[in-house]
């Protein structure tokens, strides 16, 4: 028979055994070497971004746009949120398509700020990646201004006649990369070097750093359209990722698999979205088909 004594240290080792699990439980997510730890205000956002946003021109321009309906400070976070809930809230709040001004008859625009293309470790890493819901898509395409050109360029379903980027290298003394040519079954994409711009509109984009979201596994972005002269907003779309339901990496992180807001893209996340977007505000010479 068990003396008291030792029924007593076995409840004990149980009840400490609830302990440490409720504890376990309750720990943050998962470590990242990536996790932010220095932050900088900026004039496009209510909070101050992770350092890591602003390293590049591209990054610290990003972040600098005032935009006419900017995010609040107050994100509507509670304390006990779960993550679905602090996603849908922030979707039926802040998320959607702003469109302040059109222009008829675009050829091109300069796609300002490429995303590079993310690998399998960034994309299971919950804070490395400033916005993975948009990143995440370049994974699917290759790292290269034609492959990207592709998004926006392709007769008779996608009808800019160009996109410029930056240029990867100054070696050759050109600032810009020009991509065009492209006709489905008749004409490859081309590119060439140049020293000027053609366009006068631009696609841009950054990460939105609100209240607990990482830690709930939720990341936000903004698609920014702008007049280069002027700096002038002719359209927003801001959008909400959301992961941590993976059953095979730590904390579930998974951002290619992420859901992104239903009220702006429910079925797919393919590449074509950023065209939609794009035209709504920047209507190209021969309008869309779609």
């Amino acid at each position: 028979m068990m003396d008291v004594k030792n029924k007593f240290s076995l409840t004990s080792l149980a009840v400490c055994g609830l302990l440490v699990c409720s504890s376990c439980a309750a720990q943050a997510p998962n470590p990242s070497t990536h996790r932010w730890t220095q932050f900088v205000q900026v004039e496009g956002q209510p909070e101050p971004v992770p350092a890591e946003w602003v390293v590049t021109p591209e990054g610290k321009f990003a972040h600098s746009i005032k935009i006419p309906n900017p995010v609040p400070k107050d994100s509507g976070y509670r304390k006990g949120m779960t993550s679905e809930q602090y996603f849908e809230h922030l979707c039926k709040t802040e998320a959607g398509e702003f469109i302040y001004k059109t222009v008829d008859n675009v050829e091109g625009f300069y796609f300002m700020r490429p995303p590079k293309r993310p690998t399998d470790d960034d994309l299971i890493d919950r804070y490395k990646l400033e916005a993975p819901e948009i990143e995440r898509t370049f994974q699917l395409l290759r790292a290269t201004p034609q492959e990207r050109g592709g998004i926006f360029i392709g007769p008779p379903w996608k009808l800019y006649s160009f996109v410029e980027e930056p240029a990867m290298s100054a070696e050759s003394g050109k600032s810009y990369v020009r991509i065009f040519g492209y006709k489905q079954d008749f004409s490859p994409m081309k590119t060439e070097l140049v020293s000027e711009l053609k366009s006068h509109y631009g696609l841009i984009w950054r990460g939105l750093n609100r209240p607990n979201d990482r830690e709930l596994a939720i990341a936000g972005n903004e698609w920014i359209v702008i007049d280069l002269k002027t700096n002038e907003v002719l359209a927003v779309q801001r959008n909400y990722g959301r992961t941590g339901f993976n059953r095979n990496t730590e904390g579930g992180i998974w951002w290619l698999n992420a859901l992104g807001c239903p009220n702006l893209n429910p079925v797919d996340n393919l590449p074509s979205r950023f065209y939609k977007f794009a035209i709504k505000s920047l209507k190209p010479v021969l309008g869309d088909k779609k």
